[in-house]
């Protein structure tokens, strides 16, 4: 069985808990309401997480880009029937990016990893939005690959 997103959150979750981290000086953990973070060393590597709910530490969603490798984490931690998406792009090569989202399964959690392959120092951007057609901005956030 597989649940398909509704159209959007009302009113939009928000940020209820935001980390970021120079990877250089890790390996570190961020702890959180779902599972936690673990940023492995990347000199040069900003790594940044964003919890998504309306009050913590009950959460719906989190997004994760660890500059290790270049892997982009999503959860849907709410089985809801609903979802965010992200779109990914980083500076340079003519603007490049892609819109993700975890898979939206009738599972508890609904988590996906992404490989972005991004080449390294890049700016990273994760534009967070409430519906498909990415027209309910809800937040972005940015690390360095």
């Amino acid at each position: 069985m597989t649940a398909t997103p509704a159209s959007a959150y009302d009113p939009d979750p928000k940020i209820i808990q935001h980390d970021s981290q120079t990877t250089v000086y890790c390996p570190c953990r961020f702890n959180d309401p779902i599972d936690g973070t673990y940023f492995e060393k990347d000199d040069g590597g900003v790594g940044v997480k964003a919890v998504f709910g309306y009050t913590y530490p009950y959460a719906l969603a989190k997004v994760e880009f660890h500059p290790y490798d270049e892997i982009l984490w999503m959860y849907d931690v709410t089985n809801d029937g609903d979802g965010l998406y992200y779109k990914v792009s980083y500076e340079g090569d003519g603007g490049r990016y892609g819109v993700y989202t975890p898979p939206g399964t009738s599972d508890a959690w609904d988590v996906k990893k992404v490989n972005l392959d991004i080449p390294e120092g890049r700016t990273v951007t994760i534009a967070v939005y409430d519906d498909v057609k990415l027209t309910d901005h809800v937040a972005t956030v940015r690390g360095t690959a």
